[in-house]
């Protein structure tokens, strides 16, 4: 349980301090014995002078005028994770100590403390420590001490990014192939602080001059070969130079790596894959596979883009109250894991917080998606340039490793926050739970999907899938997930499996065929399909959570899915 660290209002007192001999001193010569009545009155004396300087140095504690109550760190601009100075006052004179508080700004939230003393206030209420920068945007903190506080500030993370380039090519957004010639070495321009933004929280990034940059290519969706290492100068761009690669297609990406130099915990981030289309033939295979990537094609953005569905294609209407969750609603807690994403944390960062703090994700990337930490959560994204326009392609996969349950429940938000285009070629946005070991996957026996959304639509649909059948159900949500998050969650029991949108369970399936039996992992994913040009999505998913079967009490639905015979295996 969190504890605030309290004092008391008036401060400790004051006490005058001993001074103790000095070190070289030498003892006094014996002097003659003096009379009795001598020795009394200098004692007198002695007790009326210490009593003088006590009372002069209390008063001057005591009259030390409190600064006023502010908060505010340097520098102004951080990522989550990096070392920031906090200064300011809590606006009472006296020391004490001091904790941290945070307050998401929705209504109905209070402020929480946080676990920790991160240091101590001056005599006038003042005071100065360092300490990490929260990464979520738009959260409010303050200092506590005791029952004073500061002013509260409201914290504006910039988002981790880095761009790469075929040297001596224009600076692109698009992030378009890089073009070569066979036989000839090349290099691979890196900017840890680009202009060539994604994003708003990508202006003005800090340079952590030292910190490791690695050149990766890759081998197929799962696996990168590590080429060479370098470290970022002081201007925050770089190269890697005397590249080779045999004739046609070659993947790169540049991993900008833990740097825990300084005070800073900022965990690695990655760019996003760069296309490099080695010689002649290679480049004519591509603009023949991939004509969009060179040429602009219809799309349809703003509000027309954004319209919801009809309700009339989904199932039943879901009433769940925007924020409600299974975990909260049910007394699911206390999580075996929450992945939380407040501060510099990586993808194989330990989860924040849990009885079972273990695991961790890796990344998948069949095309020109990335899987990031973006301020406050866990984004996929199917290209860099967050806009319409060619180059979204392939299917991009967080999965979580090391955490895996055979029983229990799984939650996660999710919401679509960008999706600029429809052109009829939508990804699937899915969250899924899959057996954790690759012997278990069976053409996609085992697998239960606690959501299947679409940016553009309402519906969110849900499953399982055995060896013989498959259940399905959908529900109609209040609106669609660019305008709502979706809080996804699943409960596998002995005997059934139920799963619920918003804290609400919307079916159930009972019996052992629907219970896979082995441990189970959350995967989160963008599908796409192969090279086909898709409509460009970029998912987020502000936590991810996992729940003991046995908390709480199980949850069986009124709404039964039904059940379909599988029609073919892979």
């Amino acid at each position: 349980m969190d504890q605030t660290v309290t004092g008391s209002p008036r401060g400790p007192r004051a006490h005058p301090p001993t001074r103790p001999a000095p070190r070289d001193a030498v003892p006094a010569a014996p002097r003659p014995r003096r009379p009795r009545a001598l020795a009394v009155v200098l004692l007198g004396v002695l007790s009326l002078l210490t009593g003088a300087l006590s009372a002069a140095t209390g008063t001057a504690t005591a009259s030390l005028p409190p600064a006023p109550s502010a908060l505010a760190v340097s520098p102004t601009s951080y990522v989550g994770g990096q070392a920031v100075t906090w200064t300011g006052s809590l606006g009472v004179a006296g020391p004490r100590a001091l904790v941290l508080e945070h307050h998401m700004g929705r209504p109905g939230d209070a402020w929480v403390t946080e676990p920790g003393v991160v240091g101590t206030s001056a005599l006038d209420g003042s005071f100065s420590f360092v300490h990490e920068a929260p990464s979520m945007m738009n959260i409010h903190y303050r200092v506590r001490g005791g029952s004073a506080v500061s002013a509260p500030l409201t914290f504006l993370a910039k988002t981790q990014d880095l761009t790469i380039r075929v040297a001596g090519t224009r600076a692109d957004a698009a992030n378009p192939p890089g073009r070569v010639e066979a036989g000839r070495p090349f290099a691979i321009a890196v900017d840890t602080t680009p202009d060539e933004l994604r994003g708003s929280t990508s202006r003005g990034l800090p340079v952590f001059e030292g910190r490791t940059l690695t050149l990766q290519r890759r081998v197929d969706a799962d696996t990168w070969d590590t080429l060479a290492t370098t470290t970022v100068p002081a201007d925050g761009a770089t190269r890697f130079t005397d590249l080779e690669a045999d004739a046609g297609v070659v993947v790169f990406r540049v991993r900008a790596e833990d740097h825990r130099t300084g005070g800073h915990r900022i965990g690695w981030t990655q760019s996003f894959p760069l296309y490099v289309l080695v010689g002649e033939q290679a480049q004519q295979a591509w603009d023949r596979d991939h004509p969009t990537t060179t040429s602009p094609r219809p799309s349809y953005v703003g509000a027309a883009a954004a319209a919801p569905t009809r309700a009339a294609t989904a199932g039943r209407a879901l009433q769940a109250a925007p924020g409600a969750t299974a975990g909260q609603r049910l007394r699911w807690f206390p999580a075996l894991f929450d992945f939380a994403w407040e501060f510099g944390q990586s993808l194989t960062s330990l989860p924040a917080r849990g009885t079972r703090l273990a695991g961790g994700w890796v990344d998948h990337s069949e095309g020109a998606g990335r899987v990031s930490k973006v301020n406050g959560g866990l984004a996929i994204d199917s290209k860099r340039l967050a806009t319409a326009g060619p180059g979204d392609f392939g299917t991009t996969r967080a999965t979580l490793r090391g955490n895996a349950m055979t029983y229990g429940r799984w939650e996660a938000r999710m919401r679509v926050r960008d999706a600029a285009e429809r052109t009829g070629h939508p990804y699937d946005v899915l969250a899924e739970l899959v057996p954790a070991a690759v012997g278990d996957q069976d053409c996609g026996a085992g697998t239960i999907r606690l959501a299947r959304i679409s940016p553009h639509s309402r519906v969110v649909r849900f499953g399982a899938q055995s060896a013989q059948h498959r259940w399905s159900g959908r529900v109609t949500g209040p609106d669609t997930p660019t305008r709502f998050a979706y809080a996804v969650a699943v409960e596998v029991g002995r005997d059934h499996v139920t799963w619920f949108v918003n804290g609400v369970p919307v079916g159930t399936v009972t019996g052992e065929e629907v219970v896979p039996g082995v441990p189970l992992t959350l995967r989160l994913s963008l599908v796409g399909d192969g090279a086909q040009e898709m409509d460009h999505t970029g998912l987020i998913s502000d936590w991810q959570r996992g729940f003991p079967i046995t908390t709480g009490e199980e949850t069986l639905s009124r709404d039964r899915l039904p059940r379909r015979a599988v029609a073919a295996r892979c």
